[in-house]
């Protein structure tokens, strides 16, 4: 697998290639890097294919907004997205203990990933389709983010909800 930290300054697209499904590319100038994809049509669980593995999003309880993720077929989840009350900052706690701090934008469209040292890493922002698009840019090299390129699906689930919410 080839890390993330490659792709520095270049703009990855994340985009819905058809309308009629839920189902969601994560893609390079070149080659298709992950796909997303919801097992039913009302579904809150999404499958993440690519990065040489295969993982499952889902939501603990209908009760929290809290999203987790997990190995496919596998029912111990190795890190949690959390937000604050009004969806505008959050976290992804690893289970090694790490972080990373999330800020959510303006209208919930864009999301900037932060390092526990406040260093930006990730920028993500909207791009006005038909289709829905975000283009994701990577500011630095991490070794957080090359050890769990899932992160980026992660989020993107996070704007894919707040977005079906606020429409």
């Amino acid at each position: 697998m080839i890390p993330l930290s490659k792709h520095i300054g270049e703009n990855l697209i994340l985009i819905q290639p058809s309308i009629w499904k839920r189902e969601y590319e994560f893609r390079s100038s070149d080659e298709v890097l992950a796909k997303m994809y919801f097992t039913k049509f009302f579904s809150l669980t999404a499958i993440v294919e690519g990065f040489d593995n295969k993982y499952e999003i889902i939501r603990p309880s209908i009760w929290k907004t809290d999203i987790a993720i997990r190995k496919f077929a596998h029912d111990m989840t190795f890190a949690t997205l959390t937000t604050n009350l009004f969806r505008t900052r959050g976290s992804i706690d690893l289970q090694n203990g790490k972080k990373l701090l999330l800020k959510f934008g303006n209208f919930k469209k864009s999301c900037q990933v932060f390092s526990e040292s406040e260093e930006l890493l990730l920028l993500f922002q909207n791009r006005f389709s038909f289709k829905q698009q975000n283009i994701v840019t990577i500011q630095r090299s991490s070794t957080l983010i090359d050890e769990n390129p899932w992160i980026v699906m992660l989020i993107w689930y996070q704007i894919i909800q707040r977005n079906r919410r606020n429409n």
